[in-house]
């Protein structure tokens, strides 16, 4: 029977096998990895997939709550004292769930051993997406008149223009760009293919980074378009960084690449867009997460309604707040 490694090591390459996408893989790999620290420390020897049990899960599941210090290990941000967040805790227990359904279905286990594992729920946090106040900041805050500077407010505006995710952004290729009806193809989630359409003010900066200041690759069969200074392609990390420095000096501190994304479907809907068109430029298998936007979108109509109102802004004298009086009989 396998150690833990061994099985994580085999599920993992059994993905890649099934054409699963890279980023998914990574995503379990660094959930599962920590769950198999634990397990080999309490079991020793005797990590083994035939003595996993629902405990063994719970015990996790319990030792990641009640931890103190947040982002160990983590590529770009430093460890900080603080709980685990329900959100992170959630995606420990889908990763747990996963594996566990593949240990069954291979055979290893007569159950999918961790099904019965409730997650902790997440609380329903609305989603604050950047004002057009903001978006100005954030443009202004790159510096254009250098070769990095051109490439990044190139891909802000995509982020912005398109709603795309990061890893959409950074392996993006440039033959599947159509600058002549201007729109891109990308890659999403389950290996999904989609057409994203591109404005002209996002697809005239992409034109003038790839004109004027992308490298020469240091592969020359590289076709990725965004590049680092030394022509190599661009990271997620680095884009997350650029990002990071961005919100520092904006004072955007919740600024992220994701928010972008949050951002262009909320403007969109506000710019009249509909929901079903993006729900296809977003790659959103079902209209639950478009639904989301929609209700954000509203609540942002109803709060420039009551800064724009055409009535209210004529100021007419018989304006009054709370309920209309009464008119009370007049004395003969």
């Amino acid at each position: 029977m396998p150690t833990i490694d061994q099985a994580v090591s085999n599920y993992l390459t059994s993905l890649t096998l099934e054409g699963k996408s890279a980023e998914y893989t990574l995503w379990l790999h660094s959930r599962l990895k920590v769950f198999a620290k634990f397990f080999t420390a309490n079991q020793g020897e005797d990590a083994r997939i035939n003595n996993l049990t629902i405990e063994d899960g719970r015990a996790f599941v319990k030792f990641l709550m009640e931890r103190t210090v947040r982002y160990t290990d983590h590529k770009l941000r430093n460890e900080i004292a603080g709980g685990l967040a329900p959100t992170t805790i959630n995606g420990y227990v889908r990763a747990l769930r996963s594996f566990s359904t593949w240990l069954y279905e291979e055979g290893h286990t007569d159950e999918s051993i961790f099904d019965g594992i409730k997650p902790p729920k997440i609380p329903q946090t609305l989603i604050d997406p950047l004002s057009e106040d903001e978006i100005r900041k954030v443009l202004l805050a790159v510096q254009r008149d250098t070769q990095e500077g051109q490439r990044n407010y190139a891909m802000i505006l995509m982020f912005l223009d398109a709603g795309v995710r990061l890893s959409e952004l950074v392996n993006l290729k440039l033959e599947d760009v159509n600058f002549g009806i201007g729109q891109f193809k990308v890659f999403g989630k389950g290996a999904k293919e989609r057409l994203v359409p591109l404005g002209q003010t996002a697809k005239r900066a992409l034109i003038r980074y790839l004109e004027q200041a992308r490298p020469e690759p240091v592969n020359p069969a590289e076709g990725r378009v965004f590049l680092t200074v030394s022509g190599l392609p661009i990271s997620k990390d680095s884009v997350s960084k650029i990002v990071q420095r961005i919100a520092r000096r904006t004072g955007i501190t919740r600024l992220h690449p994701h928010l972008f994304r949050h951002t262009f479907a909320i403007r969109y809907l506000i710019n009249g867009g509909d929901v079903f068109t993006l729900q296809k430029i977003l790659g959103h298998a079902s209209l639950d997460m478009t639904r989301q936007y929609v209700s954000l979108a509203n609540a942002d109509v109803k709060e420039k309604h009551i800064l724009y109102s055409p009535v209210d802004h004529l100021g007419l004298a018989d304006y009054r707040r709370g309920r209309p009086r009464r008119k009370t009989a007049q004395p003969a």
